[in-house]
Parts: C-alpha cells; sequence; structure tokens
C-alpha cells in the first residue's frame, strides 16, 4: 500500500546465478524508473521482488523461504515473484496476501506488465518459457560509483543435459543483437566501468540465433575493436565453446581477463555419457593443458556435479585424479538434485546421501587447497584489479579482483578504475595487498606479462 505524500520503496533480493543477479539490477533500475526508490534496507517497502532460483532442491528451498519470510515480514507489500522457480511453480506466491507472479516470457517484459497489473489483487502471468523465441532486453543500468558490472547478451538453453530444469525454465537459447551489445557496452564503458562480466545462460550458443548468425569469439572481436579502456571477464562458457580462438583472443589481448570458469560436471566418461554431456574426460584434460600452454598465469574454475546416479567409487576417483592433474585453482562443488520433469530424476541406482555429502566435503576440501596453492603462486607478485566491493567506512580497506579472478583485500579509499595490486600476504582467510599503481587498460599487457 502506497504511504500518502512517500516517495514509493521497493526491496530487492535475488537467488542464484551472475544472470539472475544482472536481471534483478535492471529491474532494480525499471522500478525505479516508475517511481521506486529501492531500499534494501527498508522496514515498509511498498513492493518486494524476489528474483528466484530453482537450479537444485537446495536452491529452490532457498528460495520458497525467503518467499514465505518475506511474504510474513511485509504483509501489506505487492510481492513480485520471478525467476526460474516462478515459471516451474507459479503457486510460490500464494504465500502473500498480494503477489504477481512472472514467468520467463513475462519477466522479459517487466516494466508493461508491471503497469498492468493491479495492486488490490494477486496474478499470475505465465505465457511459457517456450513462448520465448527473442531476447527480452531488461537493460544493462549504470549504477554511479561501482567500478564492476554484469552485461547479459544470452538467454535460455537448448542444449538438454539429462539432469538440468534450466531450458524448461529459461526456454530456447536467444541472443542479444551484436549492435545492441556493442552500443550497451559502450555506455556501460562511457559511465566508468573498468570491468565488464558478460554473462548468459548458455554464454558459448551466442549468436547462433541471430541472422546472420555469429560466435561469442565474433562477438569478443568486435568488442575489443571499439574505443574504451573496460576490460572483459566471461563467465561460465561450456567446455566444448572455449575454442582455440577464445584462448587465443585472452591469451594475446589484454582487455580479456585471463579466467576460465569451465562446467566440467564430471571427469568420468561413463558418467559424463549418462548426464548427455558432448565431450569426453580427455577433452577437459586436453582444454585445460591448451589454456595453461598459452596462459600460464591463467585462472581456471571448475563446476562440479557429485552423486549422479551411477557414479560409483571409481568414477568418483577419476574425477578427483583428473581434478588433480588439471590445474584447476577452485572448484564450485554441488551434489546431484533431482528435478521434475528430467531424464535423471528417474536415473538409478541413485548414490547414498551420506556418500554423495562425502564426496562433497572432499572435493571442497581439495577446493580449498587448489585456492591456496594458485594464490601463493602470486605471492610478491603486481597484478592489475578493479574494485569489487565499496570502501569500509572504518578501516578503507575494500576487496580488489585481479584479471586472474583473485580476490585481495586493499587499503584504498578512492580506488576508482583499474589499479595495480601487490600481494603481500597469503592467509587461510583471504590475501592481502597493496596498491602499487593506477594503470589502464592499454598499459596492463605489459604487466600481465611480467606479474613479478
Amino acid at each position: 500500500m502506497q504511504r500518502p505524500n512517500l516517495t514509493k520503496i521497493a526491496l530487492v533480493r535475488v537467488l542464484g546465478c551472475k544472470v539472475n543477479q544482472a536481471e534483478a539490477a535492471a529491474m532494480a533500475a525499471i522500478l525505479e524508473t516508475k517511481g521506486f526508490t529501492v531500499d534494501s534496507e527498508s522496514k515498509e517497502p511498498d513492493l518486494v521482488l524476489v528474483n528466484t532460483c530453482c537450479v537444485t532442491a537446495k536452491a529452490e528451498g532457498k528460495s520458497r523461504r525467503l518467499i514465505n519470510r518475506l511474504a510474513l515480514e511485509y504483509p501489506s507489500a505487492l510481492l513480485v515473484v520471478t525467476g526460474c522457480l516462478a515459471e516451474i511453480n507459479p503457486e510460490v506466491g500464494n504465500s502473500a496476501h498480494k503477489s504477481l507472479v512472472m514467468g520467463t516470457f513475462e519477466k522479459d517484459r517487466f516494466a508493461t506488465f508491471l503497469d498492468a497489473h493491479s495492486e488490490d489483487e494477486s496474478r499470475i502471468v505465465r505465457k511459457g518459457a517456450s513462448s520465448c523465441n527473442t531476447y527480452g532486453d531488461l537493460g544493462s543500468p549504470a549504477i554511479p560509483g561501482r567500478s564492476r558490472t554484469f552485461l547479459k547478451v544470452q538467454d535460455g538453453c537448448s542444449q538438454r543435459c539429462t539432469y538440468c530444469i534450466v531450458p524448461i525454465a529459461r526456454g530456447p537459447s536467444r541472443s542479444m543483437p551484436r549492435s545492441a551489445v556493442l552500443e550497451r557496452a559502450a555506455e556501460l564503458d562511457r559511465s566508468g566501468y573498468s570491468e565488464i562480466v558478460l554473462t548468459g545462460i548458455h554464454l558459448g550458443c551466442y549468436g547462433r540465433d541471430l541472422d546472420p548468425s555469429i560466435t561469442l569469439e565474433d562477438l569478443l572481436e568486435d568488442l575489443l575493436c571499439e574505443p574504451g579502456r573496460t576490460r572483459y571477464r566471461l563467465s561460465s562458457v561450456e567446455p566444448q565453446e572455449i575454442t582455440q580462438r577464445i584462448i587465443d583472443l585472452a591469451a594475446n589481448n589484454s582487455r580479456i581477463c585471463r579466467h576460465f570458469h569451465v562446467p566440467m560436471q564430471s571427469a568420468d566418461d561413463s558418467v559424463l555419457s549418462r548426464m548427455a554431456r558432448p565431450y569426453d574426460s580427455a577433452f577437459i584434460r586436453d582444454l585445460t593443458r591448451r589454456i595453461l600452454s598459452e596462459i600460464p598465469e591463467a585462472c581456471i574454475g571448475l563446476d562440479v556435479m557429485v552423486g549422479f546416479p551411477g557414479e560409483d567409487d571409481r568414477s568418483f576417483e577419476n574425477t578427483r585424479a583428473m581434478i588433480e592433474q588439471s590445474g584447476a585453482a577452485y572448484l564450485h562443488v554441488f551434489p546431484f538434485s533431482p528435478r521434475p520433469g528430467t531424464p535423471a530424476a528417474k536415473f538409478g541406482p541413485r548414490v547414498a546421501s551420506a556418500v554423495a555429502a562425502r564426496r562433497v566435503e572432499e572435493l571442497r576440501t581439495l577446493s580449498a587447497k587448489l585456492r591456496q596453492t594458485f594464490h601463493e603462486r602470486f605471492l610478491g607478485a603486481t597484478l592489475t584489479a578493479v574494485a569489487e566491493s565499496e570502501p569500509d567506512p572504518v578501516t578503507g580497506t575494500l576487496i580488489a579482483r585481479t584479471d586472474n579472478y583473485i580476490p585481495v583485500r586493499v587499503v584504498a579509499r578512492h580506488a576508482e578504475g583499474l589499479f595495480q595490486v601487490k600481494l603481500q600476504e597469503i592467509t587461510s582467510e583471504g590475501s592481502l595487498g597493496s596498491v602499487s599503481a593506477y594503470t589502464n587498460a592499454q598499459s596492463k599487457k605489459q604487466n600481465r606479462r611480467n606479474p613479478s
């Protein structure tokens, strides 16, 4: 309910992937154009927006609990539920007195549906993700004072992995037109951003649906040809879509971050086959070798799914052994979660939950060891970074992110743009460093080739 003579207040909450984060920021900006003030600390919001996730059972549970808590905490607010869970299970908004549940198709048209909705009624708006045939552009807001931002350029997925609900929740793969990407990137560069993270649900599929079709590599080359000092970071890219051309671009151009996040899922051939992943363990082994051969300082992260049906001790050991030999710097480990509507939900034999939990813990321990080893390689080195957090008002410290994905806490009350940090100490809680100089994208190349 709107309070008289006061600006309407919106509270925005987001769960899940970087694409969800980018979309939530865009929807927050749209709310501001509709007369709302977005205030994360408000105790009396008029509208509460929740961008949900359901990629795993744990993620779905977190989304449901958050929705229920917010509905109880702010009973007079309009609760707007969107994201993947809103598409798969639109009844999730039932706990609120007033709710608007927007599936994938409607979320892409957030401003229009927000205008059409009456705040005095609950409504589920769901045409179906399969109706999303063109890219829905929510925008990429420029937030003053920030140095790093996400630019979503692709949505949906046409790949049919047996465990994944995302193609059903997000619809088919679709891409932002090349000209729109270039225009948006130029706007963000002019707004002062020093790093743009290119995101998508299936980023490596970018451009295949366009006419004429192009590739992610084509887009990267176009971006690099544009004037500007902004550097680009790729979010998760499927292994088979990290081409030699992408590796060469990252090896030879300082405006592409030396960071590859690879959703490997498993390194056992029998498990990969049941997952319907389009590669085998030898491909992963060769990919990491080629990346590190050309870019020795590169950070490689691996997604690993544990406990997929049929994963026996030998299968798990194959995965663990390959990870140890891969040169990876960190792992994102999560247990298999059967999703209704996917083939794997009916697969057997199931891995006992206690066994899966033990394997998850084992790989997370390995990840901590790999991360520590990777960070220690750069002790005493000077690397180019961008601020990832606001300076602490008391200590003046902030978290900076190097181009090869090392978070470094530094004292930098006025850190803007790209700057050089020297890693001085590696602790179990993170890396500590100091700002040694300010730089720009053009001068970064020499530093990358001589990091110490």
